[in-house]
């Protein structure tokens, strides 16, 4: 990994060659913030991308799987409704998704073309760094719907919140 001396951002935590993958692998922390990297160099023509956070549930609501959907409805520089199906559209990509799992929630992308796979890139980090659910309440409103029945036999409802969007 000859690139390791010019990220100057960021520090070197550990740098291996790691024989079972045919990989070489580093693990870097972003001195700014914390935010730890691992890099791994191969002869694989695909290249992969994911950013992930660690989502622990608080309840059994499925909040986090609605925000990892919520999250790919347009961002600041990217603001269509829905970035995901827009991307899935035009793009040489060889993998593309999210996934919600108990404890985490990751953005994977991939593509053996060098640009679509820089404009990938782009659109995931700026979709999870700067969605648009902060200023469109709508936007968890579509994704996170909630029913309300008051009786075994009563007819569901929607809170007063989620009524007036429809």
């Amino acid at each position: 990994m000859k690139t390791l001396d010019s990220l100057t951002s960021y520090q070197v935590l550990q740098h291996r060659r790691l024989k079972d993958i045919q990989s070489d692998g580093a693990l870097l922390e972003h001195k700014r913030s914390g935010a730890r990297i691992i890099l791994l160099s191969n002869d694989d023509e695909n290249k992969v991308f994911t950013i992930g956070f660690r989502t622990p549930p608080v309840d059994n609501t499925g909040l986090t799987h609605i925000l990892e959907h919520a999250v790919l409805c347009g961002s600041r520089k990217f603001p269509a409704k829905d970035s995901f199906v827009e991307l899935a559209k035009g793009s040489l990509n060889t993998f593309l998704n999210a996934m919600t799992f108990a404890d985490k929630t990751i953005y994977p992308v991939a593509s053996r073309n060098d640009q679509d796979f820089q404009n990938l890139m782009d659109v995931y980090m700026d979709a999870v760094l700067h969605p648009n659910i902060h200023h469109q309440e709508e936007i968890f409103l579509q994704e996170g719907w909630n029913y309300n029945l008051e009786a075994v036999d009563a007819e569901l409802k929607l809170p007063p919140a989620q009524s007036r969007w429809i």
